[in-house]
């Protein structure tokens, strides 16, 4: 269970993971830099983990992977959009006996 941050840095650290990669993966605002700062600021303590953040590295090491992400490359480009057509919307009708 992640709840410290050593505890973040060697979860990130047993993915492979940059701070950067995992800042990438974690959707952190702010632009590259910003986010490997932040991961950084978690993993020294002077940023608190959030529970969200928590929760998806734990599923991190679990196997899930992000869009764009393989279990071989990191920083995969994601798959490009489906070709299939849209679907088109439901309509339902009610019916209802006359009396």
């Amino acid at each position: 269970m992640i709840k410290t941050g050593p505890h973040l840095k060697q979860a990130r650290e047993a993915l492979g993971w940059s701070p950067a990669e995992l800042a990438r993966a974690l959707r952190l605002a702010g632009g590259p830099d910003q986010g490997e700062k932040r991961v950084l600021e978690m993993e020294s303590g002077k940023r608190q983990l959030s529970g969200p953040v928590c929760v998806a590295v734990e599923s991190f090491l679990h196997g899930f992977k992000p869009l764009g992400f393989k279990n071989d490359d990191v920083m995969a480009e994601p798959p490009p959009p489906s070709k299939r057509p849209a679907a088109q919307p439901r309509v339902v009708v009610e019916r209802r006996r006359l009396s």
